[in-house]
């Protein structure tokens, strides 16, 4: 299983529309995972065209309805994805405590806008960074990214940071 990890779009707000790479990765992978702040349905339903199996949950941008954490079992694996804004900027240590407690064994999250892959003992946390590349307000980010996680049976998972030109 092949996912693309997206996060913090900002669209229209902040940024024009989802770049063509991000939009053709979509197509090529078994689903998509979005951590949240899409800001309006319109790119969710233009992510959702493009792969079926899409997992979202709401950031704290968005001005729709989804849920705030979402869970799913994978070839043995369980990935549970929340934007994180509910633990403030980028506190990996209450991220790690609340994977901890749900027995994740991978966590992926959003709201920070810098592009993060952590493996904390059995744990393997995950933040895409912004599609869009845009700063989160407090640091500059001018680089746009995404993260690809493949699960193969009875491998450890493997997660990488792409950069969108």
């Amino acid at each position: 299983m092949k996912y693309l990890i997206i996060s913090d779009l900002h669209i229209p707000e902040r940024a024009k529309n989802i770049s063509k790479e991000v939009l053709e990765e979509a197509k090529r992978v078994d689903g998509i995972i979005c951590s949240g702040d899409f800001t309006e349905k319109c790119i969710f339903d233009k992510l959702k065209q493009a792969n079926k199996n899409l997992i979202a949950v709401k950031g704290n941008c968005d001005r729709f309805n989804l849920t705030e954490y979402a869970e799913i079992l994978e070839l043995g694996k369980k990935i549970g994805v929340i934007h994180s804004h509910q633990f403030g900027r980028g506190n990996i240590d209450f991220l790690e405590e609340f994977a901890k407690s749900r027995r994740l064994d991978i966590l992926v999250f959003g709201h920070t806008h810098i592009p993060l892959i952590e493996k904390r003992g059995g744990l393997l946390l995950i933040n895409p960074g912004s599609a869009s590349g845009i700063s989160s307000g407090r640091e500059e980010c001018s680089k746009k990214t995404y993260a690809v996680l493949e699960l193969n049976e009875g491998a450890e998972p493997k997660a990488m940071i792409e950069l969108i030109d």
